[in-house]
């Protein structure tokens, strides 16, 4: 089973970050009157002070982890317990951090260092695991009920013109994951190995992360109205309202109810100036 792609974004992944340092800090809280070996607390202020070197200290390694974690996930597809792994091997280099403080702040117990490590891990895994594993039902529930939407979209019981054009997109490995109109497609957004379809779904602008290229996505597109406009956007004709220029960059408004802005880079600035009509130009020197 692979991880779902929700909990890889760059959004979720920095909302499990300060999800377990605000858990973390509730379970210190919590945990601190029940235990005699645990240093870490919120006062007297040197306790403090170095609590907060403790938690910038595993900031650092979990920001490390997370962008390490973005590279392998890149080259490939990671499962569930390959995902687990990682984090597991987080707590472990977490757990050493602990240990390392402790005995240069000299706040060693008398138990050994196999047993202090096994303890820490222990404890880390419980602070950290619970809020991993929160995190990581929220992503598999948000993958779910995005699928749920592309069926809908895609529901043969409701009624589509026949003359609707159908745009199927398929993953780096061939295999069909979205079919939608393309009338339905706002734009696309490249993200590395990722690409983010956002189309039009329940009246409001909805989102499908697909794993291939952006060279793949544009073949896929070649003859519907949706054409490159940067190196990293890719933008459906009919769903621009206006295209501003002025004299650093011009940029493109789609016509969604929340104004999203798109950037037009110099390279593709004069292909969509030529497929635009008058109407959809606007033209403004302050444009930054």
């Amino acid at each position: 089973m692979t991880a779902p792609k929700s909990f890889i974004k760059r959004r979720f992944l920095t909302f499990t970050v300060a999800f377990e340092i605000v858990f973390s800090i509730a379970f210190l809280i919590l945990y601190k009157p029940l235990s005699n070996t645990f240093w870490l607390a919120l006062s007297p202020r040197g306790t403090f002070i170095r609590t907060a070197l403790f938690y910038l200290s595993v900031l650092a390694l979990t920001i490390v982890s997370k962008v390490l974690l973005g590279a392998v996930e890149k080259r490939m597809e990671l499962s569930v317990t390959q995902m687990t792994l990682w984090h597991l091997g987080e707590f472990a280099c977490i757990s050493g951090i602990y240990i390392a403080f402790t005995y240069a702040f000299h706040l060693a117990p008398a138990t050994g260092q196999a047993q202090m490590f096994i303890r820490a891990f222990l404890c880390v895994g419980v602070i950290l695991f619970i809020p991993y594993l929160i995190c990581l039902l929220l992503a598999v529930i948000k993958d779910d009920r995005e699928e749920i939407r592309l069926l809908k979209l895609n529901n043969p019981l409701t009624p589509v013109p026949a003359d609707t054009p159908i745009i199927n997109l398929y993953d780096h490995s061939g295999v069909l994951r979205i079919s939608a109109s393309q009338e339905d497609i706002v734009y696309v957004e490249s993200q590395d190995n990722y690409v983010n379809i956002h189309y039009r779904g329940d009246d409001k602008l909805m989102s499908y992360l697909l794993r291939c290229s952006t060279a793949e996505i544009e073949e896929a597109l070649k003859g519907s109205p949706i054409v490159r406009c940067h190196r990293s956007y890719l933008v459906n004709l009919n769903r621009i309202k206006v295209l501003k220029h002025g004299k650093s960059r011009a940029t493109i408004v789609l016509s969604d109810k929340d104004g999203t802005e798109i950037p037009v880079s110099k390279s593709y600035y004069k292909i969509l100036l030529e497929a635009l009509t008058p109407g959809q130009i606007v033209r403004s020197t302050r444009n930054a």
